[in-house]
C-alpha cells in the first residue's frame, strides 16, 4: 500500500475548536477521499468515537469500579498492593496505530485499545521469578473473572509489530522460561514479559468484550515493569518515535487553538482532552 495517502490532519486541527469537532472533521474529510482504506480509517475512527460517548464511558466506570474490588480480594489473597490506573488512548496515537496497519496491511478490527485498565502490582524495583509468576496468575484470575463470571468474551491479541525483542543479557529484565496462563488462552494474550520487546518493555495485555459490545484493554506489570515503562529505556515516547516512523504524522500544534489543549511557548504542551497526551477519561465531565 505504498501509494496510500491520508488527508491532512493539520489543517483540521487548526479550524477545529474542540476535541469533538476535531473528531467529527477528519472522519468526515476521510470520507471525501476516493480510497477505500480511507473509508475503512473513517470506519475506524468513528467506531473508537462511539465508545467515548457519554453512555459508554459510565459504563465503563462501572466495569472499572467491578474490577476494582475484584482486585481488592485479590490483593488480600496473594498479600500485595495493587495498583489500578485507567486510560484513554490519544486522538494522534489512535491515528498514527490506523495508518500503520493499513500500510503494513493488517486488520484494523484488531485496533481495540482505545479505552484500558493498567494494573501495577506494587512489587520490587527489581523482577525475580515470584514476581513475574505473580502477573501470570492475576491474569488467569481475570481471566477466569471476565470468562466464567461475566459472560465476556477475549479477543485476539494484536499482532507484535517489533521484528526483534530484548534478551536477559540486560539485567533489569527477567524473562521466565514458561508463559504460565491458562491453556486455550495463549492466543488472547499479548505477552511482553516472555517476548519483551527491543527497548526492554514487559507486560501482559488482553483486550475484554462485553456480551452488549463494550471493549477495553487490561495490561498488567510490575512495579519495576512500569518504571522502566514509564521512565526508564522502555518509556513510550521513544518506543512510539520507532515503531510509527513510517505512519508518522508531523504536526505544528502551536497553530492548534483547541479547548484544553495548548503548546506553551518553551515547548511545553498542556493537554486535557487526550490530544497528544492520554488520561483518565472519567476525569472529563
Amino acid at each position: 500500500m505504498n501509494d496510500t495517502t491520508f488527508p491532512s490532519l493539520q489543517q483540521i486541527l487548526e479550524k477545529s475548536t474542540t476535541i469533538e469537532e476535531v473528531w467529527k472533521n477528519y472522519i468526515d474529510e476521510l470520507r471525501k477521499q476516493p480510497s477505500i482504506y480511507n473509508v475503512f480509517y473513517a470506519n475506524k475512527l468513528e467506531e473508537f468515537r462511539r465508545m467515548l460517548s457519554v453512555e459508554k464511558l459510565r459504563e465503563l466506570e462501572q466495569e472499572f469500579q467491578d474490577v476494582k474490588e475484584y482486585l481488592r480480594t485479590i490483593s488480600k489473597e496473594y498479600g500485595i498492593r495493587i495498583q489500578l490506573k485507567r486510560r484513554q488512548k490519544t486522538f494522534i496515537s489512535i491515528n498514527q496505530k490506523i495508518r500503520l496497519y493499513l500500510l503494513k496491511g493488517l486488520p484494523l478490527d484488531r485496533i481495540n485499545d482505545l479505552l484500558g485498565f493498567r494494573i501495577v502490582l506494587c512489587t520490587g524495583t527489581k523482577d525475580n521469578a515470584e514476581t513475574v509468576r505473580l502477573c501470570y496468575k492475576i491474569m488467569n484470575e481475570l481471566i477466569e473473572y471476565f470468562v466464567m463470571k461475566r459472560g465476556c468474551l477475549l479477543t485476539e491479541a494484536e499482532p507484535i509489530l517489533t521484528e526483534s525483542i530484548a534478551t536477559n543479557s540486560d539485567q533489569d529484565i527477567f524473562i521466565p522460561k514458561t508463559r504460565n496462563l491458562i491453556p486455550g488462552f495463549e492466543n488472547n494474550v499479548k505477552d511482553y514479559i516472555s517476548t519483551p520487546k527491543n527497548n526492554g518493555y514487559q507486560g501482559l495485555h488482553t483486550i475484554v468484550r462485553k456480551p452488549d459490545g463494550l471493549v477495553f484493554e487490561i495490561q498488567i506489570r510490575t512495579m519495576a515493569m512500569d518504571i522502566r515503562s514509564e521512565y526508564g529505556c522502555a518509556s513510550h515516547s521513544n518506543y512510539k518515535a520507532e515503531k510509527y516512523e513510517a505512519a508518522n504524522i508531523d504536526l505544528d500544534f502551536s497553530k492548534v487553538q483547541i479547548q484544553g489543549f495548548k503548546a506553551l511557548e518553551n515547548g511545553e504542551i498542556y493537554d486535557s482532552v487526550f490530544l497528544i497526551k492520554s488520561g483518565d477519561p472519567f476525569n472529563l465531565l
